[in-house]
């Protein structure tokens, strides 16, 4: 998740030797302080290995010590550990034995003495016991008697609640302690941990990742990203950093499981493999091949954890993906083969209720055993994998289906999973062998149903229009591939045609359709129609109808979120799309920069730093110059590294937007050649949105080649019906004869001429501030700005702007934002008089008479 507030000009350090982690302050944290400080009451802080609970308590104790007036309590910690769980007071032996200084090896006699021992100072006392249920009964039965009658306080953690002993139990039955369960790190959380480690962000794709890989676990977390930053897959740029590649446990992760997996006996090991390696298994299989005690042990030592699949039944899994994937990989491959046999794993299929990752599991154990399954269950497999992105093992599975005899369907299918597999790891030149291949096979004459012509169209179709950046050859494809195909598919071949058209930006056959369809009228919106329903949007985006194409949105993002897992592309495509009709609408307070579904879920396909445009045009809208600098320049960042969509256009022209308005002609100049050089690829569906920006840019930078280009827009635009594209270029036309103390009459009917034309709250603020320049009141004009203001855009009208200075500049942005001449100093190190001289000058070159003025002119 990315920080709204502004990045600033943070720098990612050179990768350390060794990374510091920082702790962070949790609400759980702050919860148990409150319980045990100003309540005066225990906690039990219960959670999985890993997630800080020893952390946890020490700081809790800490920080009840120090709000805590003299004499501060004595905190007394308390380790217990598995060994000693069988010798009576094992675990308190070791704080409470120096007080008494004798042997504690009788009971009943060690009891009194230890009592006695536990009021000798008369200091409060807060006790810190970690892994508190492996602690001994009579230890336990200690601690529960100074809790109750000695009004000592207890910070207890463990991992499993129900297997405290019983007086610790019973602390909690009789409310003398509470129970506070430590969750993972949720997203945000994740990403500003990081972000602290690192000493700048993570760009949001890459925090999914980890977040994904590691489940918010901190220790998890940690190992990671130290892996991360040792082996060169964390990258990083002038504001970010990038990871690279797949996420994998650490070496120290990996030893640390080895030494557990050595401990337990051959039965237990038995399950945390079988689980790690069919992960996840139906508990029903699980429990036909081993005993059901042996994998109650397995959930209660945390290495198995018990889920409950899609369909309701109950699955074993490991207990964390890492956990997971160092298990597999310690296990031999001569044991991995005996235990594949003995599980006959790869027979779990659909008719039993295997999950999809379970087959793919299954599948992938067959393979790395050296038994390659039917092929109906490597494309299964593959699917499952591609779904969810694991586009390495999609390769594995496809390339073992290729070397086995298919069918002319089997093998154009596989090779259409293959090269979306490439695409979206080795690459698409890989890819593009694999969809050609796909292509010749699918319109050869052989014997190839329907839907695999039709797979085989959309595959190579893409790679035209989204690599190679030609929209025809995409078109051409869908219109050649009918030719194949009986005609109960030419439907799904005349919605590809559309999609491609409407991503290549030609709207006309678009508009046609909805009309045709009469989808605006429908309450719901089919899954069929979400293959179009981003260019549907902007069709009626564009052509000005900003009303319908938000209703339009809204519903088919409501369909897209139901049918994730069919269409994993549909609800970011529908976002994106809606948060641009939100700019042309003016809805800046309201505007979508995130989508709003579970964004860990592994079947969500999304480009986050699409994210980063979002925070940008919210920060525009606002005329929060650096903000909108700082997002942007991260975006094009990213983009440098990799731009698989095709994006990168729209994120230089909006980055060189943002530079001019922030006073910086020659970033600007440099990032507009930026956006005109760059293929517009995917962002041929906003390419007319990309001219008008670099129009804008070109105007604000005095190169009359803007207001030429603008011209070219409305000619176009006018031509098409794209009227809110007519509506930004005829602003422009005003903006710049007002700018410029030129006669406004013609351009101004203009900008409200086509603002008749367009829906929303800006296109009625446009006509609302033209009607009030006509009136000549200054104060209907000052609401009319201010309205204006609010929808994301500011015009002045008759006023000529003379530059200022740098300095004056700085000046005038800080006091637009409403800061006292005595807080510009201080802010920018000058007095008070050199800023009143300033403000003089700003006021006199731009006919100023308030301050108020100025927010709509910085």
């Amino acid at each position: 998740m990315v920080d709204e507030t502004g990045a600033g000009d943070r720098r990612p350090p050179t990768a350390p030797a060794r990374l510091s982690w920082p702790v962070l302050t949790r609400r759980e944290e702050d919860r148990a302080v409150a319980v045990v400080g100003e309540h005066r009451w225990s906690v039990a802080l219960v959670g999985a290995p890993g997630l800080g609970k020893t952390t946890v308590a020490a700081r809790v104790t800490d920080r009840v010590v120090r709000q805590t007036p003299a004499p501060a309590p004595l905190v007394v910690p308390i380790t217990a550990v598995a060994a000693g769980s069988s010798m009576p007071f094992g675990a308190v032996s070791d704080r409470f034995g120096d007080v008494l200084g004798d042997d504690l090896t009788e009971p009943v006699p060690a009891e009194e003495r230890l009592r006695r021992a536990a009021g000798t100072d008369g200091r409060d006392l807060v006790l810190r016991v970690d892994d508190a249920d492996l602690l001994d009964a009579l230890s336990a039965r200690y601690v529960a008697w100074l809790v109750r009658e000695q009004g000592a306080r207890l910070v207890l953690t463990c991992r499993d609640f129900t297997s405290l002993a019983g007086p610790l139990r019973a602390l909690w039955q009789d409310d003398l302690l509470e129970r506070i369960d430590l969750e993972p790190l949720d997203l945000h959380e994740t990403s500003s941990l990081i972000g602290r480690a690192l000493g700048a962000p993570l760009e949001p794709a890459s925090v999914e990742q980890v977040h994904r890989a590691t489940e918010g676990n901190p220790l998890y977390l940690r190992e990671v990203v130290r892996a991360g930053l040792a082996s060169g897959a964390l990258e990083h740029t002038a504001l970010s950093w990038y990871w690279r590649g797949r996420i994998t446990a650490s070496h120290s992760l990996a030893d640390m499981y080895r030494t557990e997996l050595a401990g337990l006996p051959g039965d237990l090991r038995d399950v945390v493999e079988i689980v790690a390696l069919a992960d996840p298994i139906p508990l029903s299989r699980l429990l036909a091949l081993v005993d059901g005690a042996d994998v109650d042990r397995t959930v209660g030592l945390g290495f198995v954890r018990i889920d409950s699949a899609d369909t309701g039944s109950p699955v074993a899994r490991s207990s964390h993906p890492l956990v997971g994937e160092v298990v597999r990989a310690l296990v031999p491959v001569a044991r991995r083969t005996a235990l594949f046999a003995r599980a006959n794993a790869f027979r779990t299929d659909r008719q039993e209720g295997a999950p999809p990752a379970a087959r793919l599991r299954a599948t992938l154990w067959a393979l790395e055993c050296g038994v390659v399954p039917p092929v109906d269950q490597l494309l299964d497999a593959a699917r499952v994998a591609e779904g969810l992105q694991e586009h390495e093992s999609a390769i594995a599975l496809t390339s073992a289906a290729l070397g086995s005899d298919l069918t002319p369907t089997e093998r154009v299918r596989a090779h259409c999973l293959r090269s979306l597999a490439h695409g979206y790891s080795s690459g698409r030149e890989a890819g593009r062998v694999d969809a050609e291949a796909a292509w010749c096979l699918a319109t050869s004459g052989a014997d190839v149903d329907d839907i695999a012509v039709v797979e085989a169209c959309e595959t190579l179709a893409n790679l035209r229009q989204f690599h190679d950046d030609d929209t025809a050859a995409a078109v051409a494809l869908t219109e050649i591939a009918v030719r194949h195909v009986g005609p109960g598919t030419f439907e799904q071949l005349r919605v590809l045609r559309l999609s491609h058209l409407g991503w290549g930006g030609d709207f006309a056959e678009v508009r046609q359709e909805l009309e045709r369809s009469s989808v605006l009228h429908s309450p719901t919106i089919a899954r069929s129609f979400l293959p179009i329903a981003p260019v549907a949007v902007m069709a009626l985006g564009t052509g000005g109808r900003l009303d319908d194409a938000l209703r339009l949105a809204q519903a088919c993002l409501a369909t897209a979120m139901v049918h994730l897992e069919d269409s994993p592309w549909s609800v970011g495509e529908i976002v994106s799309v809606l948060h641009q009709v939100q700019v042309w609408r003016g809805d800046i307070a309201d505007m979508l920069t995130q989508v709003p579904v579970g964004r860990s879920d592994p079947f969500l396909k999304y480009d986050f730093t699409l994210e980063l445009f979002g925070i940008g045009n919210r920060a525009l809208g606002q005329r929060r110059w650096s903000d909108a600098v700082t997002a942007f320049t991260a975006a094009c960042e990213r983009y440098e590294i990799a731009d698989p969509g095709g994006f990168a256009a729209y994120a230089w022209s909006r980055l060189a937007l943002s530079q001019a308005y922030a006073g910086s002609p020659d970033a600007a100049a440099e990032s507009l050649e930026r956006a005109r050089s760059t293929p517009l690829r995917a962002m041929r569906i906003l390419g007319d949105q990309i001219e008008t920006t670099i129009a804008w840019t070109e105007a604000l930078l005095g190169n009359p080649a803007g207001l030429r280009r603008a011209d070219t827009i409305i000619l176009r635009g006018t031509a098409s019906g794209a009227w809110t594209h007519v509506l930004y270029a005829q602003t422009l036309h005003y903006a710049m004869d007002a700018l410029h103390g030129r006669d406004t009459t013609a351009s101004l009917a203009r900008m409200e001429e086509a603002a008749t034309r367009v829906d929303g709250p800006l296109a009625s603020a446009i006509t609302g501030y033209a009607a009030a320049l006509r009136s000549g009141d200054r104060a209907w004009i000052a609401s009319a700005q201010a309205a204006l203001a609010a929808c994301g855009m500011a015009v002045t009208a008759g006023r000529t702007k003379q530059p200022l200075t740098k300095r004056e500049y700085e000046v005038a942005e800080l006091a637009a934002r409403g800061h006292s001449n005595r807080r510009i100093a201080d802010q920018l190190g000058l007095s008070v008089r050199t800023v009143d001289a300033h403000m003089s000058r700003v006021f006199s070159k731009w006919d100023l008479h308030a301050r108020s003025e100025l927010a709509e002119l910085v």
